[in-house]
């Protein structure tokens, strides 16, 4: 059986929104938890960089929620992770769980790609597989010739081709260092909080009749959460969120491109779906009565 690591994270009043569990929050835990597992099972992090000159770049992110817990339900709850190799050494997929005796809050993904570093000052690097030496630590169980599934490209043109287009701007940013890590590049796990803003003065903002349909991702529940990085940002550059808004099959959907030099790089692409109308009531509904069995959720 593959190996996992797991423990327990005590919650604050910043762990939750209003709404629910912090996607945020959830990104930071997540890179924690591959941390984790890497001194646990391999090698503490800065020892894989400092002496093997190895590093992991994330390549994609995917978090599901799944029973609606808020912040009253849940004074602690668990993190359960575990990491497999995959195609011989070029990819990593870090797989976790959120959860309490008696709910799941949410399970999320991590697609690694390892990497070798050229310059111990920099900690610039190319891709290149893990070395065998370092393969050679992981259980059989651990490495698989597959590649990870690549979840948001389909996603992604469900939303933009069977989806009504609502509203859209551009929100500039610059990556300032507590957006960024060791490397001075752009820390991935600041993603959702990029989104987040960008999202919700994109729907404050608007003062046209679609007003009501953009101001559920103020109260509504967010269902999906999928990016796919494909440039970083250096410390210090500009950027830009190119944010649209859709209604697809009664949820409203957003797609966030990360860009700079005017639109010409590409940094990365998100996907967010957010629940009906109809499940929001159902969900009130279902929290007032207790108990709660459903994870019903559009599948983009």
């Amino acid at each position: 059986m593959p190996r996992a690591i797991e423990w327990e994270h005590t919650v604050d009043t910043s762990t939750f929104s209003a709404v629910q569990l912090q996607p945020g929050v959830v990104a930071s835990l997540t890179w924690n938890a591959l941390a984790r597992w890497l001194r646990a099972y391999l090698m503490p992090f800065p020892q894989l960089i400092g002496r093997q000159a190895t590093g992991l770049v994330v390549m994609g992110f995917h978090l599901e929620y799944r029973d609606p817990v808020v912040f009253f339900d849940c004074p602690a709850f668990r993190v359960r992770a575990g990491l497999r190799i995959l195609r011989r050494g070029e990819r990593g997929q870090l797989d976790l769980r959120f959860f309490t005796d008696d709910q799941e809050l949410a399970v999320a993904r991590l697609i690694l790609r390892p990497v070798t570093i050229l310059d111990p000052i920099s900690l610039g690097a190319e891709p290149a597989p893990l070395p065998e030496t370092l393969l050679a630590r992981f259980q059989e169980d651990e490495v698989e010739s597959a590649s990870p599934q690549r979840l948001l490209p389909a996603r992604l043109a469900v939303v933009e081709t069977a989806g009504t287009l609502l509203a859209e701007t551009a929100t500039p940013f610059r990556i300032h260092r507590h957006l960024s890590e060791v490397a001075e590049q752009w820390a991935w796990t600041e993603t959702p909080e990029l989104v987040e803003a960008a999202r919700e003065n994109l729907a404050l903002d608007d003062c046209s009749e679609r007003k009501r349909l953009l101001r559920r991702c103020l109260s509504r529940r967010l269902l999906r959460f999928d990016v796919e990085f494909s440039r970083p940002y250096f410390s210090f550059e500009r950027g830009e969120i190119v944010s649209r808004a859709y209604i697809v099959a009664d949820h409203l959907a957003f797609v966030h491109r990360f860009t700079s030099a005017r639109g010409a790089h590409l940094h990365a692409t998100v996907v967010e779906l957010f629940e009906t109308d109809d499940e929001a009531a159902r969900r009130s509904s279902l929290q007032r009565q207790e108990p709660k069995e459903s994870h019903e959720t559009f599948q983009l």
